[in-house]
């Protein structure tokens, strides 16, 4: 809204000052004020300041100023430097975007084009699509950081509508997921080797304790060097990984665990000389590692797949996905799945073979279409709901999804075959699938024991008995 007034100089001459505010909410968000010796020129500029805030992304521009893309990589790097929470990758990348003109651009004026012709710089000038993918992941990162933790009017959405087109022009590339293991024989060697080390008259790192720790407990490096005797909870034998790592969450995710078997015992010998269980420098106990195994030629062996190595191990002792979650921290369906292809001669430690399962109880024929229930109606809702990715459920047959707000939420469907559900209790919503015999289920739901209401009725019960019966009569 535009007021102009009218006042007379110190020399005697009339002038007219307009001023122009915007409010949102209550509050002023944008006030400009000019002067002109006509009245005339006056209502000229504030008709044309007010026709340009009315534009959608003024008050956007206004805020920002002439803030670049760079002012806030810097300001990122600092903010988390300075507290300990940016990894030694993050920071490179960091500084390499501060080092390319994208950095130079104003955040206002950023777009998807901006991006793509980085990209196409950064191709040129050999990088690989993985890399450049860490660019432009970086740039959402950051951007993301900037709305959230300092309430700064920026959007990501440069970066999700670049990413279509980088993906179809091959400029961008997710990393291959690694399934390298090590072999029984290979973890023998590295001991040895390594209890070599720590011979050494001057060695203080508890290299072996450290390698075997971070297998039974599924941690990540940087988080085996954070863990303090503090978050330890004797009487539970759990522990607390503070801001653990979590795609969907990156900045508050503290998470307790169970220390099973072997990792219990390896934290209760370790002396208790700091506030840290391990306070020693991890980016040596990685150097020794990687040493380690190029002096045994062992080939293509990184720290971080000892991890993947701990999770596949807790597949093969028999614990179900959501057992496995809760030591590894995954919330993702897609990256967890990849861990249940065990290996063949894990079975030969069964106990037993299970009983052989009624043809009646399985689903042989997956079905098309499937049914939607409350407020969903297709499988982008599901995705949407749950964070997942489209490929999460690439080989997957949704057979029935249901959300019923408060009430809980279920998705039942096939994959590979086999017959999987999430079943959430309340409002929260969490993508952990159970595989589970169609007799099981049908048990369940014909008993209550799942979907019951306090009227007594079911929120998905009869339908999703409806569904297995006609899958398992196709």
């Amino acid at each position: 809204m535009a007021t102009i007034s009218k006042y007379r100089k110190k020399n005697g001459e009339l002038s007219y000052q307009a001023t122009v505010r915007v409010k949102q909410a209550g509050r002023v968000v944008f006030s400009a004020t000019r002067s002109f010796p006509k009245e005339s020129l006056a209502r000229d500029w504030a008709r044309r300041t007010e026709v340009e805030a009315s534009s959608p992304d003024f008050i956007t521009r206004h805020a920002l100023g002439k803030m670049t893309l760079g002012d806030l990589l810097v300001r990122y790097r600092d903010e988390l430097s300075g507290a300990d929470k940016i990894g030694r990758s993050k920071r490179y990348v960091v500084d390499l975007l501060l080092r390319s003109s994208i950095s130079e651009r104003p955040i206002s004026e950023l777009s998807a084009q901006d991006l793509v012709e980085h990209c196409k710089i950064r191709r040129d000038s050999g990088t690989g699509p993985v890399t450049v993918f860490q660019d432009v992941s970086a740039m959402r990162t950051v951007l993301d950081y900037a709305k959230r933790i300092w309430s700064l009017p920026v959007s990501t959405q440069p970066v999700d509508d670049a990413l279509p087109v980088l993906r179809a022009q091959t400029l961008v590339s997710k990393s291959r997921q690694r399934d390298r293991r090590p072999t029984d024989e290979e973890l023998e060697q590295i001991y040895a080797g390594l209890a070599a080390r720590q011979s050494r008259s001057n060695a203080q790192i508890p290299h072996v304790d450290i390698i075997k720790f971070a297998i039974a407990s599924c941690m990540r490096l940087g988080e085996i060097g954070r863990i303090r005797w503090d978050d330890i909870d004797e009487k539970r034998r759990c522990i607390l990984i503070r801001e653990r790592k979590d795609p969907s969450n990156k900045y508050t995710n503290d998470q307790w665990i169970p220390l099973l078997g072997e990792a219990w015992d390896i934290v209760q010998r370790q002396p208790r000389t700091d506030e840290l269980i391990f306070p020693y420098k991890m980016e040596s106990v990685s150097a020794a590692f990687e040493r380690t195994c190029a002096a045994l030629g062992i080939v293509d062996l990184r720290f971080h797949d000892l991890r993947h190595h701990g999770v596949s191990l807790l597949f093969e002792q028999g614990l179900k996905i959501q057992e496995v979650a809760m030591v590894s921290g995954h919330k993702s369906w897609n990256n967890l799945r990849r861990y249940t292809q065990l290996r063949p001669e894990s079975l030969h430690d069964k106990i037993a073979a299970p009983a052989p399962v009624p043809r009646s109880s399985a689903l042989t024929v997956s079905v098309s279409g499937g049914v939607y229930m409350g407020g969903w109606s297709n499988a982008a809702d599901v995705l949407r709901t749950f964070e997942l990715e489209p490929e999460d459920l690439a080989e997957s047959c949704i057979l029935l999804a249901g959300e019923f707000g408060p009430e809980g939420a279920v998705v039942a469907f096939t994959d590979v075959g086999d017959l999987w559900w999430v079943y959430c209790t309340g409002s929260d919503r969490v993508w952990l699938p159970e595989r589970i015999v169609a007799n099981r289920l049908r048990h369940r739901l014909a008993t209550g024991r799942v979907g019951a209401k306090p009227d007594g009725s079911n929120l998905f019960g009869k339908q999703l008995l409806e569904v297995l019966a006609s899958a398992s009569a196709s």
